[in-house]
């Protein structure tokens, strides 16, 4: 069963991949007003500096409402009512550094934003800004300013923090593992409405943690959560349907909801649909949607969905062989330690397919897949080939200097 790792990607998710509804600052009181957005008219109140106007038509452009999303129109407006001392623009500007397209990442620039907005109050920067120091990503990892930032967030009464520090008292990543202070604040996130609250506490009920094992209640949290379009809900509650534990099994829901996850960017959920495609679970095997799948998840750096693109690349397993574009793939996952991909981009060395033939590094790839994979015969084969174009090589060295 896979939900050995329920509890992990519960959290893991928000920590890693926030979805823009949960790490961004939200609209604000001028288009809250309103249901629909008056752009040309907020347009000349940002072109005349005022910077509540340019932070609200910077979320326009960044949500896609009344204007064609553009992340980078949005990055301009933002940039304009940050530099103006907006907190809520200055933590989304940090966001999409953080998670925009190639071109706009940059995490330094994220974490500079962030910090600025979390020192004047803003509690979703605070919350952001813990989230990267938990991570080590773009400042040193440190568990002290980690707790420190989302204790603050918490404080000001952010419920993504409290859903958040909740997944850190459950795994006990970065601080002492407390499931019942993990449920407490579950508890509190969720009746403040919070959906990754709804999905914390629905598996926390599932597995047991803090509380007696209770598959009814975690099954009505789930349900909230994934209602309420949260990804790691929705990927909770099927797993919940692929297995039917607590529910009717049904594998058509559990692909659905495992879809809605990996529609949102959670990789688990992608690496998951990539193998019940490939393998054919549940659903008619289906080379090509797998590859969709995998390849969204291998480009968030996952090693095991970039192991098996690779390798279907290679082979050119109901798609059309690409071994040019398995190379970098296999490579990210073999420095990640898949001892796989170590494995497979091994005989492409030893090989010279899509690389420059090199059988001292096939040779030492094949040592590190050897540590769980059985190499000996290409290990011996290996050593066999170099110690013949060495001998090779002396005879060369020999016959020159004779003449």
């Amino acid at each position: 069963m896979r939900r050995d790792l329920l509890v992990f990607i519960a959290f893991a998710f928000a920590l890693v991949f926030p979805a823009p509804g949960f790490s961004q600052s939200s609209k604000s009181s001028l288009m809250a007003k309103s249901p629909a957005v008056d752009v040309k008219a907020l347009t000349n109140k940002a072109n005349s500096g005022i910077p509540e106007a340019q932070y609200e038509l910077a979320f326009a452009y960044h949500s896609g409402v009344e204007v064609d999303k553009s992340d980078f129109e949005a990055m301009r407006w933002y940039r304009m009512a940050a530099n103006s001392g907006h907190t809520g623009a200055q933590n989304n500007l940090g966001y999409l550094y953080e998670t925009g397209p190639d071109g706009l990442k940059n995490m330094a620039e994220a974490v500079k934003w962030y910090q600025r907005a979390a020192i004047y109050g803003s509690a979703m920067a605070q919350f952001n800004l813990g989230r990267l120091y938990l991570l080590g990503r773009g400042v040193p990892q440190s568990n002290e300013e980690a707790l420190r930032w989302m204790q603050k967030s918490v404080d000001a009464g952010c419920p993504s923090a409290l859903a958040a520090l909740s997944g850190m008292y459950a795994t006990g990543r970065g601080v002492p593992q407390d499931p019942h202070q993990a449920l407490k604040l579950a508890q509190k996130a969720a009746k403040q409405h919070s959906p990754q609250g709804e999905a914390a506490l629905g598996v926390l009920y599932v597995d047991g943690l803090g509380v007696p094992k209770n598959l009814p209640e975690g099954v009505k949290w789930l349900n909230k959560a994934a209602q309420n379009g949260n990804a790691t809900g929705q990927y909770a509650l099927g797993m919940l349907y692929e297995t039917g534990e607590g529910v009717k099994r049904d594998t058509n829901v559990a692909i659905r909801l495992f879809r809605l996850a990996a529609e949102q960017g959670l990789t688990t959920a992608q690496a998951l649909l990539g193998q019940i495609y490939e393998l054919g679970q549940g659903v008619a095997a289906d080379r090509k949607e797998a590859v969709t799948w995998y390849r969204q998840a291998a480009h968030q750096g996952d090693a095991e969905s970039a192991t098996r693109l690779g390798t279907i690349l290679v082979r050119g397993q109901g798609v059309d062989k690409d071994i040019d574009s398995a190379v970098p793939l296999l490579t990210m996952a073999a420095d990640k330690g898949n001892e796989y991909a170590q494995f497979h981009l091994a005989e492409l060395y030893a090989s010279g397919a899509g690389v420059q033939r090199d059988l001292q590094k096939a040779y030492s790839l094949f040592t590190l897949a050897g540590k769980k994979l059985d190499a000996s015969k290409q290990l011996k084969e290996i050593s066999s080939q170099l110690n013949r174009e060495r001998s090779q090589a002396n005879n060369v060295a020999e016959t020159t200097n004779d003449r």
